[in-house]
């Protein structure tokens, strides 16, 4: 889930660095053991956290994919709306403070990237002071990188670009990775593409898979 669009004008959470260029700096969060992509469902923009996944950005494997019982906090219509989540599918989830610890530890010395990171954040922190917990790294804004405002700037516009994903957690993160790997490889930009070379005797689907790109 991701809040609503916003012109991408004064400098927010995770925004790319101004020596670098964001398909050079999805480069690099591309390199292995060097981000991991999350993604959160909400109650409401600004509720509680009912679902989050994490992924590895290099490798795409999962890390945290979990429901979580928001407690009292109920669901919003609007919110229920858009990921489909109810209070049926919580019962018997862990609550934010059994999630948390894991949390930490897939994130910890890694940069943590999100489609909308600044929502993504803040809600992780809002739950965090909910429960009395340390968010530890994840409430510093520098630890943090924007896919969202990466893509804006490849493709040489103000405005946020929506992620048109599932709106759920899983399917959320992995649809901000390939929208990372499209910076990285140059297929989103605001210019043509790079021509990418296949390597020799690389496998036919291999191949295929490219051009599909």
């Amino acid at each position: 889930m991701t809040a609503p669009e916003s012109p991408a004008t004064s400098p927010r959470v995770g925004q790319v660095p101004h020596a670098l260029s964001p398909r050079q700096w999805a480069q690099e969060m591309l390199r292995p053991g060097r981000a991991v992509v999350c993604d959160v469902e909400s109650t409401d923009f600004d509720g509680a956290i009912l679902e989050i996944a994490v992924i590895d950005a290099a490798t795409g494997v999962v890390l945290l994919d979990t429901l979580v019982d928001p407690g009292a906090v109920p669901i919003h219509p609007a919110a229920a709306a858009v990921h489909g989540i109810d209070a049926d599918q919580l019962v018997g989830a862990p609550d934010w403070a059994a999630v948390h610890p894991e949390l930490v530890a897939v994130t910890t010395g890694k940069v943590t990237l999100a489609y909308n990171a600044e929502f993504d954040m803040g809600r992780i922190v809002h739950d965090c002071h909910r429960y009395g917990l340390d968010p530890a790294h994840l409430a510093n804004p520098r630890g943090w990188g924007c896919i969202m405002l990466a893509r804006s700037q490849a493709e040489g516009v103000e405005k946020s670009i929506r992620l048109g994903a599932a709106h759920r957690a899983r399917g959320d993160a992995e649809a901000a990775r390939g929208v990372l790997q499209g910076i990285a490889d140059g297929r989103i930009s605001s210019g043509p593409a790079e021509p990418q070379p296949t390597p020799a005797g690389c496998p036919d689907e291999v191949r295929a898979e490219r051009v599909a790109r």
